[in-house]
């Protein structure tokens, strides 16, 4: 049986060496790829959306129920916080003060908050926590997923008997890429 030729094996790291070089070249071209587009919103383009959006709200609001003094922007939007990396954050404050009778017949507005934004792709933020205080405190977090956007209504009232209640947006994007 001495004369029998056994067949010559390859060597297994002369096999390997092809096989892992492809994977590292497939691996190459699919970090090539995700990095050439990357998914989900510009920093400036849900900045826009939100600052858009706050604005229909309260111009919604104010027609609503009627209101007489002008809602007031105290932060609009414009101005990027950096949070390295090449992304950004903005955020958009703005308040209203309104003449009312009984407190809870605007407090209640919060309820119907997340309806009215629902069009414009909202949701009710369940890990947000809302305040809730009867007859002067009252909130509503919602959150736009695909935009990646978190804004906040408040109404608060001094107290049960007020004249007055403030109204409040408060927004912000999360980190988001800039270019």
């Amino acid at each position: 049986m001495s004369g029998i030729a056994r067949p010559r094996r390859t060597p297994r790291r002369r096999l390997w060496l092809p096989i892992c070089a492809g994977g590292v070249a497939a691996l190459m071209a699919t970090l090539t790829a995700c990095g050439s587009s990357p998914s989900g919103p510009k920093a400036k383009d849900s900045a826009a959306k939100m600052s858009t959006d706050a604005r229909w709200l309260a111009a919604k609001f104010r027609t609503y129920y009627k209101a007489t003094t002008p809602f007031t922007v105290t932060r609009d939007a414009t101005a990027a916080a950096s949070c390295g990396h090449n992304k950004a954050r903005y955020s958009f404050a703005g308040h209203q003060t309104f003449r009312i009778g009984p407190v809870s017949t605007y407090l209640d507005l919060t309820t119907v908050v997340d309806s009215w934004l629902k069009d414009r792709g909202y949701s009710i933020d369940f890990d947000k926590k809302t305040t809730y205080e009867f007859d002067t405190r009252n909130s509503q977090n919602l959150v736009n997923k695909k935009a990646r956007i978190h804004l906040t209504v408040r109404a608060t009232a001094s107290s049960e008997k007020a004249t007055t209640e403030l109204w409040t947006i408060t927004a912000n994007t999360d980190c988001l890429r800039t270019g």
